[in-house]
């Protein structure tokens, strides 16, 4: 056994005794040094993977290829990988109607079956036959293009889904009047708790108060458009302040030409 006695031994000595402490201390961190140094001078780290799992790092130089990590088949799962997540089971409620209209990659990104897409555009079809001589005879008498009045019902009622639509017959998010004298009114907290929107006894006096509203000063410029410039009247729309959705042309624009709407201002 040596003792180290580091104050009588001798210069050499005690640096040696020093040295072999110091190793013994960080000995590991010497390793790793010397691993990263050659990690360094190789410039070359390959990796080798089996079914997605790391299998063998291999260290590459100009000379030689060293392996110094390999893996027999039986322990590949040192690196083991994420469990798949569950795949998500639409329901068709879960979806509005003017969900694949509005956002058309929507079903394909998400794993939506044809069916649901198929439902949802029949009901947007249905609404349109439903409704489409009304949104005409509201052209001819007023001058708004019957493809933007279908397209706004559409869009505000969730093509007649919506609870407006349902409880209060109100297809166009119509709000109540200032002094309300001679209409009924309900809150439906929509962007205030203090909105108050119109009850109406039929759709077709829904239609009728939309073709109304229109032919105010706010709106009255639109009329110079015609009846075919669906997209000027959804710009004007929107400019106008119908809605507060920064997006509300845009969407009027692509419920038209999807379901193509534009033949009802013919």
């Amino acid at each position: 056994m040596i003792d180290f006695n580091f104050q009588q031994a001798a210069p050499s000595t005690k640096r040696l005794g020093n040295f072999l402490v110091w190793m013994g201390k960080y000995w590991f961190q010497v390793i790793v040094t010397f691993f990263l140094f050659h990690l360094y001078s190789t410039r070359s780290v390959q990796l080798t993977l089996t079914d997605g799992q790391l299998s063998r790092i291999t260290l590459v130089s100009h000379e030689t290829t060293t392996a110094i990590a390999s893996l027999p088949e039986a322990e590949l799962s040192i690196l083991p990988t994420a469990p798949a997540k569950p795949k998500k089971v639409w329901k068709s409620s879960d979806f509005g109607n003017l969900t694949f209209i509005l956002n058309p990659t929507f079903a394909e990104r998400n794993g939506v079956g044809e069916d649901i897409v198929k439902e949802k555009l029949a009901n947007c079809r249905k609404y349109v036959k439903r409704y489409a001589k009304t949104a005409i005879v509201e052209m001819e008498k007023y001058g708004i293009p019957a493809s933007i009045t279908l397209a706004q019902g559409l869009l505000e009622s969730g093509a007649g889904d919506s609870r407006l639509a349902k409880e209060s017959n109100n297809h166009f998010g119509i709000k109540c009047r200032r002094k309300c004298r001679g209409c009924t009114c309900r809150n439906y907290s929509d962007d205030d708790v203090y909105d108050m929107f119109r009850v109406f006894d039929s759709a077709w006096e829904s239609f009728r108060e939309h073709s109304l509203l229109l032919q105010i000063d706010r709106y009255r410029k639109l009329k110079k458009l015609g009846k075919k410039d669906y997209k000027g009247w959804a710009a004007g729309l929107k400019k106008a302040g119908y809605a507060t959705d920064k997006n509300y042309h845009k969407k009027l624009i692509r419920i038209i030409e999807v379901l193509d709407l534009h033949q009802f201002d013919r």
